[in-house]
């Protein structure tokens, strides 16, 4: 079967990935720059497509660049006190938000969960949230299977520690 030629592997891709891409830009960008990030991750995937060298799945590849350039994005923002002012913004809304009974926003916590998180254990939780399998996971962030596990374990800890006991338990 003939190989498809670049358009082609980066249009079947980018249908594939656009989900995980935009998952990935909202955990990294405030909310007035994600499309931005969006842009700036699929031009970066376009721009490396031609180096891949199918040694590992073309969508583990294409999350590690999509990753690798969110993390760029991220250290170039917090240079900027703009940046950094705004991120805090967006955080400081995300905890006030709350829904119709009270309860907290699911998606805020979230939110508010993942802007805590060092850049590492974010994208270990976006892998893990977009149900990466723990061997892909482990690859697209250049670690061991076990180191990626024992991050994640504590990153769930972490949560349970912080979000899900109950209020006289803290």
């Amino acid at each position: 079967m003939p190989v498809p030629d670049r358009q082609t592997r980066f249009r079947e891709l980018l249908e594939r990935s656009h989900a995980r891409w935009v998952g990935i830009a909202r955990a990294y960008a405030p909310p007035d720059d994600r499309e931005d990030l969006l842009q700036e991750i699929a031009l970066q995937v376009w721009r490396s497509l031609e180096s891949f060298a199918d040694a590992s799945s073309l969508d583990t590849w294409a999350y590690r660049v999509a990753l690798n350039t969110a993390l760029a994005w991220r250290r170039k923002a917090t240079t900027r006190s703009t940046k950094l002012k705004q991120a805090n913004d967006d955080v400081g809304q995300l905890a006030g938000a709350a829904g119709e009974a009270g309860e907290p926003n699911v998606t805020a916590v979230l939110d508010r969960f993942l802007a805590a998180l060092n850049e590492a254990d974010r994208a270990v939780m976006l892998l893990h949230l977009d149900g990466v399998a723990q061997t892909d996971a482990a690859e697209v962030l250049g670690v061991e299977s076990g180191a990626y596990r024992t991050r994640l374990h504590r990153i769930r800890k972490r949560f349970e520690e912080d979000y899900c006991q109950a209020e006289g338990e803290r």
